[in-house]
This record gives structure tokens, sequence and C-alpha cells, in this order.
């Protein structure tokens, strides 16, 4: 009976340690389960913040897209992450804006184009992309961008020929011809009017290689600098008036260019460079090739900014496009806006919309960083098919692209812009195409390509050229 007892008391033992290890790895199972569900949502969080800073970068991408360059001024650029929640989103300490997505530049000025001595002309930017899931999980990445104009015009580019019938002014911008010139003495040359035909064309760095002759281009001074000389260069020739008698070419064969009207110009006829076989070079080369291969990133932002118009319709046209068209100026434009025509090869379209930069008499429009409604900082028109006017005392800063067709500028218009068209032509009185500095400073939107250089993950207390000090 006591071992009865005995065994009674040892198997009582023996069920509470059993049950008591039981209860031991019951915890340790649910505190293990627990912790790998815990780890498990944070590596969650960790990975959704990644994607949502990463997705960060990618609107940077986008925006270089649309705005190459900054603001005069500006030193820095503020993203809005939609994926990150603005409670908890990064804010720019000295205007306390919502900055997901920060953006610097270290060229000088800061988002400004260089133009090296080769190459092409480009900038940098570096951004940082922050994001936050839950109260502990961030995500700090950084990257370094590369933007290289594209090789396109940026100057006067015509496949094909030139009229000027009225009063025209070319200043500090060369147009580049691969037909015929007419009627050269109704363009001016000349921005200062000291005779000399001394203007620099600022859209040297750009073009110079594309142009050949003998004696080769002129030289101008800008800023101190030696760059060429504003000038028409042709593949043909040049006739001084609107004929095409022999006596009435700029250059006759047995004149000496420097004591002609335009000392600068330059024609295949009478100037082709000849080279060691005898055979002579073309004056004047285009990028057509470049220029079409541009045309589906325009069209995309046109679409994206609402700017896209169709007018194909197997029907001769001529559309007369006014600001109410576009919804101006009471829509809120992009800060550069880009729109695209797709019209029939006989479609005349008109152009009679002001794009002025900064101004409030402009009809496109945008709010600046100042919250005031002004002048977008360029724009781009493209037709593709149709022909394009200017309609008169129109003003337009930024392209003028019409790669199957002809520009034409009416009296009083002002294009402060570079141009690629199949022909041209300027009716009436005073009208003005030209480059200018500030033109540059605002770098129309979709004409660099872009490479992203640099791609890292941001540390704690591990400050970089790229990633923040904090």
């Amino acid at each position: 009976m006591r071992r009865l007892q005995d065994e009674r008391g040892i198997a009582a033992l023996t069920v509470l340690m059993v049950t008591s290890a039981l209860a031991v790895a019951g915890a340790v199972v649910t505190f293990t389960a627990s912790t790998e569900v815990e780890i498990a949502g944070r590596d969650r969080r960790a990975e959704e913040a990644f994607t949502a800073a990463e997705a960060g970068l990618e609107m940077a991408v986008g925006h270089f897209t649309q705005n190459v360059t900054f603001s005069e001024g500006q030193t820095f650029e503020c993203l809005n992450n939609p994926l990150v929640d603005d409670a908890v989103e990064y804010r720019e300490p000295t205007t306390g804006e919502a900055c997901g997505v920060h953006i610097t530049s270290p060229t000088s000025p800061p988002g400004r184009i260089v133009v090296p001595a080769t190459g092409s002309p480009f900038l940098d930017y570096n951004v940082v992309s922050r994001a936050q899931e839950g109260r502990t999980v961030n995500r700090v990445l950084a990257a370094s961008f590369h933007l290289e104009t594209l090789d396109i015009p940026f100057g006067m580019f015509i496949d094909g020929d030139v009229d000027l019938n009225g009063t025209a002014k070319l200043f500090r911008e060369s147009m580049l011809v691969t037909g015929s010139v007419t009627s050269r003495n109704n363009m001016n040359t000349d921005a200062n009017t000291n005779r000399a035909f001394d203007d620099p064309d600022l859209g040297w760095a750009f073009h110079k290689d594309r142009i050949v002759s003998d004696p080769a281009p002129g030289m101008c001074v800008h800023n101190g600098q030696s760059v060429g000389c504003a000038a028409v260069f042709s593949n043909a020739q040049i006739y001084a008036k609107q004929g095409t008698k022999p006596t009435d070419e700029i250059h006759a064969a047995s004149s000496d260019p420097a004591v002609s009207s335009f000392p600068h110009d330059r024609d295949y006829t009478h100037q082709g460079k000849v080279d060691s076989s005898g055979e002579k070079a073309l004056v004047v080369t285009l990028p057509t090739g470049e220029v079409i291969e541009a045309m589906d990133q325009l069209k995309e932002l046109a679409e994206i900014q609402a700017l896209y118009f169709n007018f194909k319709n197997g029907r001769p046209d001529n559309v007369q496009l006014q600001p109410a068209d576009i919804g101006a100026p009471a829509r809120e434009f992009a800060e550069n806006v880009v729109i695209y025509i797709d019209a029939d090869a006989d479609d005349q379209i008109g152009w009679k919309i002001n794009l002025i930069p900064g101004s409030t008499s402009s009809d496109i429009r945008y709010t600046n960083d100042s919250g005031q409604r002004v002048g977008s900082l360029s724009g781009i028109i493209v037709v593709r098919g149709g022909s394009l006017r200017l309609e008169a005392n129109t003003q337009w800063s930024g392209a003028l692209f019409v790669p199957e067709n002809e520009v034409r500028i009416l009296g009083g218009a002002i294009c402060t812009c570079t141009i690629y068209a199949k022909g041209f032509s300027a009716q009436g009185g005073n009208s003005t195409i030209q480059l200018t500095d500030e033109w540059f400073l605002r770098f129309p939107a979709g004409l660099v390509s872009i490479l992203r250089t640099r791609f890292l993950e941001c540390e704690a207390f591990q400050p970089s050229a790229v990633c923040p000090a904090s």
C-alpha cells in the first residue's frame, strides 16, 4: 500500500514536470511565433519603405525630363512623394515644405548647363529620397544623375529652302540651310547695330562642328570667349534679292567674302571646302535623325500635359489656335510646356498664343515658388505633317519643330527659340528670331538624355558626397 502511494506521488510529480515543460515549450513557441510575425512585419515595412524611396528616385527622373534646369536663383528642389505619408515625410528645414525627394546640383551654378571644351553640354544632379513605414522603419536612398543635351539644333536649322519676303531679324543665332536662301537683303543679323556684323552666335557651342567652309567661319566674342559669328550657312546659294540670278548671289565666284555685305555667310557654290581628292564637302550637316528620335518623348510629355492635338482628317485645313483653345490664361500649365500637333500635309496651323517667361502678360502661365502666376519658363511646339505659322505680334520662347513642313513667321512676331523645319519664310515686317543667355537658363523640356551614375542606401552617421549628414 505504501509502495502504491509512493508511485502515485512520483506520477503526480512527473505529470507536473511534463505540464511545466509543455507550458514552457508553449510559451517559447508562442514567443517565437510572435517574434517571427514581428520580424516579418518589420521586413515587410522595410521593403515597402525601400520601394517608396526608390519610387522617389523615379519621380526625380520624371521631374528632370520636364524641368531640365533650376529656376534662376534656385539651389534645390523638393518633391512630395505620394507614397510617403505627409505626417512622417521629411520637411525641408528652410521652407518647411514636404521634401521626401530632395534634389541638389553639384554643377556651378547649380542646375545650370555646363558646356565643356569637347563633348555634349551637360548638368548633374544629386537626389536623396526618404521613406518611413510605421514609427521606426526608415529607408534613405541616394542617387546621382547625369543629364546630357540631345544632339538636336540649338539655332535655326532648315532642311530645305528659305524665302525672306518680309524684313526679319536673326539675332545671336545662325541659320543653317540645306537649300537656297533668297532675299538675304531682307534679313538683319546686326543685333548691336554697329554694321560690323560682329554679333556672336549663342548656339555656336552646340553646332560648330556642323559647319565646314573655306574660308572657315568667322569668329566673334561673347563674355570674353571666342565663338562663331551669327550668319547664314547654305548647302546651295544665298541670293541678295528675291530672284535667283547669278548677279544676285551675295558671294560671286571671284569676290572676296571680306567685302561682302554679309562677310560671315558661307555657301556651298562658292565657299564649299574642297578635300584632298578635289571633292567639295557640304557646308552644313543637320541632325535630322536626332530630331525625329526626340519626337516620341516630346509627344509623351504633351500627352501628360494634355496638350496633344490631332487635326488629321484627310482634308486641307487652316487652323488658328487662340489662347482659349488650350484653356489659357486661366489654366495652370507646367513650368515647361510641350505642345504636340498631328496634322495632314496640307494643313496650316496658325499659332496666336503668347509664352513670355516670368511675365503676367503671358497666355501660358504657371505658379512659381513665390506663389505668383507668371509665364512658363519655356515651350516647345511640335507640328507633324502640316506647316506652322507664328501669327503677327505673337511672342514665344522655347523651340519650334516642324520636321516635315515649313515654319512661317509673320510681322512683329518674336521667337526666342531654336527652330528645325523643312522650310522657312518670313512675311511682314520686323519679325525676330533670336537666342539669349536667358534662353539657356530656361532650357526646354524633353531635350536631354538622363543617366543614373550612382546609387546607394544611406546609413545613419555615415554621410557622403550624396547622402545627408543626418
